[in-house]
């Protein structure tokens, strides 16, 4: 069976009839799920959904990347419009964590308000839902992490340290032979993502599709020319086909489609796959 995918939010858009804004939210559909990945931070992922036909009370599966108010500032929302779907998430997302502005940190961590012990499930480093879903975490490699990270921190006993990003993320959809990574922001670092993925599960993701961190809106910059390049050079060693959306960046964007060429595609609100 194909598995759909609709872009909910993000920050570009396909169509002046839907909204965008910095952040994401996928819908993917499978044999036995309907299920939400990240949840932007506002309501514009629920005010796009009913444009492109996505009913939120059918959401049974959702998943919050990490803990960054761009991909879970929307959770008040979706409880309201959905009464039963387990939200899976790391334990160390519920951290408070911080972005920091010309030196000055600024809360953008989730709301504890919300949280719910009957619909929140805490994931480990490798979490297998069923045979189709699969959430692991705590990635490490050897290729280089985004500069841009270090604008991040969390607050740990009192003081402001630099964010490990523990509390990010990735899901793979398994629909026979095909596996499907998706990932939020990639904090950890996409080529290492991948590289785990494959690790874990013996063969190269059949499609990538989220954020390869590749550009800080806070100071609109983006990561050196040579470390795009590079990332770009490392993720054509797999015969995978890519779909970035945001923190990767238009220019970035196009200077990877260089030497990715058809395995590169970039998804707006309300772009639409069948894998």
């Amino acid at each position: 069976m194909m598995v759909k995918i609709i872009v909910l939010l993000e920050n570009t858009t396909e169509s002046s009839k839907l909204k965008c804004k910095h952040g994401l939210s996928l819908y993917a559909e499978t044999e036995n799920h309907k299920i939400l990945f990240d949840i932007g931070p506002n309501d514009f992922f629920l005010r796009n959904a009913e444009v492109l036909g996505v009913n939120i009370a059918d959401i049974d599966i959702a998943v919050i990347s990490h803990g960054h108010v761009d991909h879970c500032g929307g959770l008040k929302y979706f409880l309201e419009k959905n009464r039963k779907a387990k939200i899976y998430l790391r334990p160390q997302a519920l951290e408070e964590h911080y972005v920091k502005v010309i030196g000055i940190p600024f809360y953008a961590g989730i709301d504890r308000t919300l949280l719910s012990a009957d619909r929140f499930v805490f994931t480990d480093d490798l979490h297998l839902i069923d045979d189709e879903i699969t959430l692991f975490s705590s990635v490490t490699g050897q290729f280089p992490l985004p500069g841009s990270d270090g604008n991040l921190f969390v607050k740990r006993h009192g003081r402001m340290v630099p964010d490990d990003f523990c509390h990010e993320q990735d899901l793979i959809i398994t629909s026979g032979n095909k596996k499907i990574l998706i990932c939020g922001c990639a904090h950890a670092g996409i080529v290492n993502i991948v590289r785990r993925a494959k690790t874990l599960f013996g063969y190269e993701p059949t499609a990538v599709i989220g954020g390869m961190h590749l550009y800080e809106p806070t100071k609109r910059r983006y990561e050196s020319n040579s470390y795009i390049d590079s990332v770009a050079v490392a993720l054509a060693e797999s015969r995978s086909s890519y779909y970035t959306c945001p923190c990767t960046g238009e220019k970035a964007y196009v200077e990877m489609k260089a030497r990715l060429g058809s395995c590169l595609t970039y998804l707006r609100a309300g772009a639409e796959l069948q894998i």
